[in-house]
């Protein structure tokens, strides 16, 4: 079994996000929810200081099973 990481950019202030974007397949959900983790961190520091704090912008991931054959 795989684990389909997707991730969400979303503004607090206007309430939309973007449509989820696929990140991969990991072998375990503990290999995705890391992931998922750091990407989300890489993401709000390439959107800056200045425009996460204007925008209130979040990251949200899910981790969804894949099954494989």
């Amino acid at each position: 079994m795989k684990f389909l990481l997707t991730i969400q950019i979303c503004s607090a202030i206007i309430q939309q996000c973007t449509p989820p974007l696929e990140m991969g397949l990991y072998n375990s959900h503990y290999d995705c929810a890391t992931a998922g983790f750091i990407r989300g961190i890489s993401t709000i520091r390439e959107l800056g200081e200045e425009y996460v704090n204007e925008k209130h912008m979040l990251v949200n991931f899910s981790c969804a099973k894949q099954e494989t054959t």
